[in-house]
């Protein structure tokens, strides 16, 4: 059987308001949609007719039976418009636009539905409180670019399917109600009417399912998966969001690799970008040193440098003491900072002194010489050696910490970002993409004292360091890796364990007995004792490479139906109390 594809034409239209143009001039043709806009210009009206496709211009004049109609129409009015395509007079045609040329001489407008004063202005630059556009999120969402946002999102995502779907990935859902287990986060938790007491958990990713599914013999996973997370919300987080998740079997770090950059070509590819692999990479011991973050902007070319041995015979104490106390010096330049302010530098001061340092030590270089309140505890050759060290010129400033590394590493890194956001440099690329490699599989918790995971419990060590794991824990690199894109954190994952002898072993040094293991993650240590295969993977936050592609500050932009800071959906009006006959049936009580 052969059947023909749909059109947009329905029963109540013939054409959408974004796809007529000079070719249908003199076509009678039927448009529905909203009034965007009306003018009236010498008794002739204009009405702009706004459907998620485009806008065509509507035209009344003064003795048409439709003018009355017209008239009234007001904004957000819903409209069905039928008329013949006429060119627009000479200089009223807009190239601007895909239907500029045209316009519709209406001899019918039918009236399918009224609107409200709006409570606000769908202009794109109108700029509302973002609380009111959450509250009438079915307005924000009629705005073009709200609007082009989404329709992107949805494209995507089948651009996502098609490439996996060609690699031979198959896409398995995972199940929405879940267990407890401690993944980095708080579990969202639904009680059970059926179980008193006992509660499911919403999944904060569907790591165990996904990797059980490696151990079935599924080879190859992926999902758009949506994941839970009860924590502190920013502009870049939500209580829930989707993340493109896949799991692959008998891999390795690369074989991962090739994968997400070959997915991502296709993406940028989509929006008229040429991204080509292999991304660059670099050892999270590296990027910390010169980035100070494990998230760094390559857009921008600013290193961190180790100036620790220019000055090991100081002077200064600040720096002689925190050099015999184990810890180092280290500086970034900020080209052109000179014109800084005192000011300036104090509330840079202030910003390192959030991130733990004791304060921030800054010269300036104008007029060729330095410029420095701490000039006079350094010496000339350690001032020549900065410079050449930093290749400071005219009018540079340069900033320097002298504390542990663990401490001077994230100062410095948020003084970087601060100084691109002040200094607002040129950038080397369009898209930076960065593979950060091999994070520390183990991290001291400062409460229990025990040994927890740095991100995630199931990554392997590094098979040349796993003999680490009876004897220096503290120092064994994993086979973790994040994606990176324009300092946003994209994607992380590894390769898993796959043994339950190496699973265990984390997991005694997490502190978790055998029956604490079998509780909490019986699934999937079970599964191990079958023939588990070698195995990796990796999520990446959909939500948030929206975000990035469409240029927006927050992924609530991207988001059809967002929650705010406080975790509440000003649209529906969630979360909400629920009455005392749910309460009843769920063995709930609510208390102070």
């Amino acid at each position: 059987m052969t059947t023909t594809k749909p059109s947009k034409q329905t029963a109540l239209r013939t054409h959408t308001c974004g796809e007529l143009n000079a070719s249908n001039n003199g076509q009678t043709v039927t448009l529905t949609g909203w009034v965007d806009s009306k003018r009236n210009h010498g008794g002739v009206l204009f009405i702009n007719l706004r459907d998620l496709y485009g806008v065509t211009q509507v035209v009344a004049g003064p003795d048409s039976p439709v003018f009355k109609t017209a008239e009234e129409a007001k904004s957000e009015y819903v409209l069905r418009v039928t008329g013949s395509v006429r060119p627009r007079p000479g200089a009223n045609a807009n190239k601007n636009m895909p239907t500029g040329e045209i316009e519709i001489e209406a001899a019918d407008i039918t009236v399918l539905n009224v609107s409200q004063p709006l409570p606000f202005d769908l202009g794109e630059h109108a700029g509302v409180l973002e609380e009111t556009r959450l509250k009438y999120r079915f307005l924000d969402l009629r705005r073009p670019l709200m609007a082009h946002n989404l329709v992107l999102r949805s494209r995507l995502s089948q651009v996502v399917r098609n490439y996996l779907y060609s690699l031979d990935f198959n896409e398995i859902e995972t199940p929405m109600l879940t267990r407890s287990t401690p993944e980095g986060a708080r579990d969202f938790v639904v009680p059970s009417r059926n179980a008193p007491g006992e509660f499911y958990a919403l999944p904060q990713s569907p790591q165990q399912f996904k990797q059980v599914l490696m151990m079935s013999g599924m080879d190859r996973y992926f999902q758009l998966a949506r994941n839970f997370r009860d924590e502190e919300l920013r502009s870049d987080r939500q209580p829930e969001h989707t993340q493109i998740d896949l799991e692959m079997s008998f891999v390795d770090e690369q074989d991962v690799a090739r994968v997400v950059e070959g997915l991502m070509g296709e993406i940028f590819a989509h929006i008229g970008e040429q991204i080509s692999g292999p991304f660059p990479e670099i050892e999270f011991t590296d990027v910390m040193l010169k980035y100070g973050s494990d998230k760094p902007d390559l857009r921008y070319a600013l290193e961190i440098k180790d100036c620790s041995s220019l000055f090991k015979d100081s002077q200064f104490k600040v720096f002689s003491g925190a050099l015999a106390d184990g810890g180092a010096v280290r500086a970034i330049k900020g080209e052109k900072a000179a014109a800084f302010s005192r000011g300036d530098m104090d509330k840079l001061t202030e910003l390192v002194k959030k991130h733990g340092a004791k304060g921030l030590v800054w010269l300036r270089f104008k007029d060729g010489k330095w410029e420095s309140p701490t000039l006079k505890f350094m010496t000339e050759p350690e001032l020549a050696g900065l410079k050449t060290l930093l290749d400071v010129n005219e009018g540079d400033a340069v900033f320097l910490a002298a504390d542990k590394p663990v401490i001077a590493a994230p100062c410095l890194g948020a003084l970087r970002n601060e100084l691109i956001a002040r200094l607002k440099p040129a950038p080397i690329k369009k898209w930076a993409f960065l593979w950060v490699r091999h994070f520390p599989l183990l991290e001291k918790d400062a409460e229990s004292g025990h040994w927890t995971f740095a991100h995630n419990p199931f990554t392997a060590p590094l098979p040349e360091e796993a003999h680490k794991l009876d004897t220096d824990p503290g120092n064994i690199r994993s086979c973790q890796y994040d994606l990176v894109l324009n300092g946003v954190e994209l994607g992380s994952g590894s390769v898993r364990n796959h043994t339950r002898a190496i699973q265990e072993k984390i997991f005694a040094l997490m502190g978790y007995d055998k029956e604490q293991v079998q509780r909490r993650f019986g699934m999937i240590v079970n599964a191990m004792d079958f023939g588990a295969p070698p195995h990796g993977g990796i999520g990446m936050g959909y939500d948030r490479l929206i975000g990035i592609i469409c240029g927006t500050e927050s992924i609530r932009d991207v988001i059809a139906f967002p929650k705010t800071t406080s975790g509440a959906c000003l649209m529906s009006d969630a979360p909400s109390a629920i009455d005392e006959g749910q309460l009843k049936e769920l063995h709930l009580k609510i208390t102070e």
